[in-house]
């Protein structure tokens, strides 16, 4: 079973799709509208060639701290995760996350010890942890199936974001009888202006918070706000992540569909990208 619309959302955020901008003024607008209109935005950013930095800080069950620091390079439909610190914990080893017609995802691990690009494929190896931290490689690369669930516009709330507050619609999107989900029941919190997600919580089926996603600090990229900070817990492993962006830039040209080949992957090489 795939926690879709979980990984969807963390497909957004390792993106950095997370805008603030495009403010708009319609009025009564349904959950499926609101969800088409935050998809829009989403793909502001998506459009061209990404070169980002992020930094990955874990708070574990024992009280142990672990933390590193990747490069992003994304265009449409796909997206390489590098390793970057710290340097003496498989600094190089990367993450190859291509879209296929079908909207589903492959999904590569590359270790500079083996050498070669080992594609993902059974639901333990996609589940495995993301630099050990509480997002799993499928919250990364997984699909969404949004005509799996039912979602409803059950009101308006403040959310707060740093210092600031932020007016949000708040949707409650329940998976369908006939589909089969992880996770059964979300709420979701989005911008009531941008039409950004802010907040998300996330059910299991015996109705227990499983996973909680929210945004803590908003910056600015290319005149639009965008999440510089993101906090993520999960409930289950008592687990917390917090994802610090550190950098975005568009590159000099779009990155070529080569880099994103698993088989080129032994060849990549992070200072021509100014890593």
């Amino acid at each position: 079973m795939r926690n879709n619309t979980w990984s969807k959302m963390f497909g957004w955020t390792l993106m950095a799709l997370l805008l603030i901008g495009g403010a708009a003024l319609a009025q009564d607008l349904t959950a499926d509208a609101i969800l088409d209109r935050m998809d829009a935005e989403g793909d502001v950013l998506a459009e061209g060639s990404m070169i980002s930095q992020m930094r990955i800080d874990v708070n574990h069950p024992d009280g142990t701290t672990t933390w590193q620091t990747s490069a992003v390079l994304s265009k449409p439909g796909r997206m390489l995760i590098y390793q970057l610190e710290p340097e003496d914990y498989n600094k190089g080893s990367m993450w190859l996350i291509v879209e296929q017609e079908d909207d589903d995802s492959r999904l590569w691990m590359y270790l500079p010890a083996l050498g070669i690009a080992k594609e993902l494929v059974t639901e333990e190896q996609r589940g495995g942890s993301f630099a050990g931290s509480s997002i799993s490689l499928e919250d990364i690369g997984g699909d969404y199936q949004r005509e799996d669930y039912d979602a409803v516009l059950i009101g308006e709330e403040v959310v707060a974001v740093g210092n600031e507050d932020r007016t949000a619609y708040v949707l409650e999107s329940t998976a369908k009888p006939d589909t089969d989900q992880d996770i059964v029941r979300t709420v979701l919190w989005v911008e009531k202006e941008s039409f950004v997600m802010l907040k998300m919580e996330a059910y299991n089926d015996l109705g227990n918070l499983e996973r909680t996603l929210k945004v803590l600090k908003l910056g600015e990229f290319e005149g639009h706000l965008v999440a510089e900070v993101m906090f993520d817990r999960n409930e289950l492993e008592q687990k917390e992540t917090t994802i610090t962006f550190l950098e975005r830039r568009r590159p000099a040209g779009e990155i070529p569909d080569e880099v994103f080949d698993p088989e080129t992957l032994v060849s990549f090489d992070p200072a021509a990208w100014g890593l």
